[in-house]
């Protein structure tokens, strides 16, 4: 056995915790990110993580029975132990999905949990109420199973009936706590297991810092919940918006999970602290109205051709179309391949053969190895282009660019932390409020995408089919079932979105 795991392209120790000191340890294996992609130094590292093991297991032998011996290992057929590690197996990624969860809707957790409204999707409410829902339980279920080992040890009952660490166990993760802090050690053993980018990993480290600053530098098992109260406090006091404070009370949050999570402080003392909005959904985004996104689309750079130079050329004027027409975010179309402008045959409901256009919105390697980001796997989709974009001229527009292993917006340069479209946005917002004259700081580019679902619902598409022309994952188990809707169902309800009214520029 090589106790060797791999998520993504780092690798882990992975143990099997044994069966007598299961109640003890509290968790059924050992899954420790070795923070290095290459194989050869994972294996030089096992060693090393066997002794701290080996040790670990030792202690919590002497402190849950010193005076038993220890049960001869129950011998397994093969067939046995693969079953075994396929159970942990599973459980472990079913842990890490969810920790993932928790990462993403943890903003919307909060609100619930303080009785504000979530500013996010109904499926992302349900999703968010449905963690907070198994948080609350486990959370309970351990404070019951603290109280009953008190009891046992204060009556000289059985120690650890329940499978609550003992205190010599969380001594040593204690100990081994001792010296790491938000902005070293917690923050870079996070990013390298979670496999967050550097924007995400620098965002982190700058709250890390902010909270150091402001209550003191601490190793992380010293910071208390006052602590966190003081941090909350204080960015108040300072003038940070109510969004500023829960974003950055969230990310404080995540890195101080992540070392509960790794047994390297007793608790999460951030859990549940927020700040309640005094007006609920403030700072939510709006869709355009329709006399919006006329001022959009009769400005210069559609009704006169203009092509800004920090808009990228004809970027600035496809980019808000394809938004306008496909719901996608930003870097989603930004970020767009020639290769994902894609031809399709697919049959209609009498099976006869008919081909279309589709932009394939995907995270994967092209040829030439250039990889996009999608924001998790339901983004994974083929839009349909719809008639409206090959009238004015998108299609012939492709077909003219010269690099055909390239971007369709190749005058756009990602910035340091490899987005497409991030020194684009920041000049569409400007134009936005100083040439379009829409000064709502509720409305920006992401707008449009509120845009979208408000049309496709007049066009009375089905919830679910919006979702996946959308790049929304459902809470919904029958949407999990078969895969998805047809190209043909697609196309059809696409060509059905329209916005009336709206008086669109000349094909270029």
């Amino acid at each position: 056995m090589s106790y060797l795991s791999k998520r993504g392209s780092v690798y882990y120790f992975r143990r099997v915790v044994p069966d007598d000191v299961q109640p003890a340890i509290g968790k059924r294996e050992i899954m420790k990110s070795l923070r290095t992609k290459d194989r050869a130094e994972a294996i030089r590292l096992v060693p090393l993580e066997m002794i701290a093991s080996e040790a670990l297991f030792a202690q919590a032998r002497k402190t849950v029975a010193p005076e038993a011996p220890v049960p001869p290992a129950k011998s397994m057929s093969r067939e046995e132990w693969e079953y075994q590690e396929w159970q942990v197996e599973q459980a472990s990624a079913d842990l890490f999905e969810r920790d993932m969860a928790v990462e993403e809707l943890q903003p919307v957790m909060d609100a619930i949990e303080a009785g504000t409204v979530p500013d996010a999707s109904p499926a992302d409410i349900l999703r968010a109420g449905k963690l907070l829902a198994i948080h609350l339980k486990e959370e309970a279920k351990f404070e019951q199973q603290a109280a009953l080992s008190r009891m046992y040890a204060r009556y000289g009952e059985n120690r650890l009936a329940s499978a609550e660490p003992n205190q010599a166990a969380a001594n040593v993760s204690a100990e081994q706590g001792k010296g790491l802090y938000l902005d070293g050690d917690i923050l870079d053993r996070w990013a390298a297991e979670r496999g967050v980018v550097a924007k995400g990993k620098d965002t982190h480290k700058s709250v890390a810092e902010w909270f150091h600053e402001r209550v003191g530098k601490k190793s992380v098992e010293q910071i208390t919940r006052q602590d966190v109260l003081a941090f909350k406090d204080k960015l108040i006091a300072e003038g940070q918006t109510v969004a500023n404070t829960n974003m950055k009370l969230s990310r404080l949050r995540t890195l101080l999970g992540w070392a509960y999570q790794n047994d390297l402080v007793p608790a999460n003392v951030a859990q549940g602290i927020s700040v309640k909005a005094a007006e609920g959904g403030k700072n939510k985004r709006l869709p355009f109205s329709l006399a919006d996104l006329q001022a959009i689309f009769s400005s210069p750079v559609y009704a006169d051709g203009e092509r800004p130079k920090r808009g990228k050329g004809d970027t600035a004027f496809w980019l808000p179309l394809l938004a306008l027409f496909t719901g996608a975010r930003l870097e989603e179309i930004g970020q767009l391949r020639i290769s994902d402008v894609q031809q399709h045959e697919y049959p209609d409901q009498d099976g006869m053969m008919l081909t279309g256009w589709f932009l394939h919105i995907t995270g994967q390697e092209d040829e030439k190895g250039q990889a996009n980001r999608i924001k998790n796997a339901a983004s994974e989709r083929l839009v349909p282009v719809h008639p409206e974009l090959v009238r004015l001229g998108f299609l012939s527009y492709v077909e003219k660019l010269k690099d055909r292993g390239g971007r369709v917006f190749p005058l756009l340069v990602p910035n340091l932390y490899g987005r497409q479209t991030a020194k684009w946005g920041e000049w569409f917002g400007p134009y936005l409020r100083t040439v379009c004259g829409i000064t709502d700081k509720r409305k920006v580019f992401h707008s449009f995408r509120h845009t979208f679902k408000d049309y496709m619902r007049r066009a009375e598409i089905v919830e679910a089919m919006q979702r996946q022309l959308m790049g929304h994952s459902s809470s919904d188990v029958a949407d999990s079932y078969g895969a998805g809707y047809d190209l043909n169902s697609l196309t059809r309800a696409v060509a059905s979105y329209r916005v009336p009214g709206l008086v669109l520029p000349e094909p270029i």
